[in-house]
């Protein structure tokens, strides 16, 4: 079973789909060479689309592998980026910065 020695989370990125909803999107990064991080790949991408003026929100958690989804320390980091997601969608819809 692949594994990784080094998790980073990714900027809480936030913005206009091509359908002008706003969506929130975070990702877990994972890479094994401490020395060389070049080769960091997406673990885990957290991502909420909002619709109907906040009335419904589709929430994606989307993990890049079986090995990544099996992984307890990453689902543990995936939920509470997931948290983190939901966090500043509340934020957004209630008119906080």
């Amino acid at each position: 079973m692949k594994s990784w020695a080094y998790t980073e989370d990714g900027y809480l990125v936030a913005g206009i789909t091509e359908n002008g909803l706003p969506y929130f999107e975070k990702k877990l990064l994972g890479w094994n060479d401490h020395k060389d991080p070049s080769n960091k790949e997406d673990l885990v991408v957290i991502s909420a689309v909002i619709y109907d003026d906040g009335t419904q929100m589709v929430l994606k958690n989307r993990y890049a592998s079986e090995e990544a989804f099996a992984n307890p320390l990453i689902r543990k980091k995936g939920e509470e980026m997931e948290q983190v997601v939901l966090k500043e969608v509340k934020l957004w819809l209630n008119g906080a910065d």
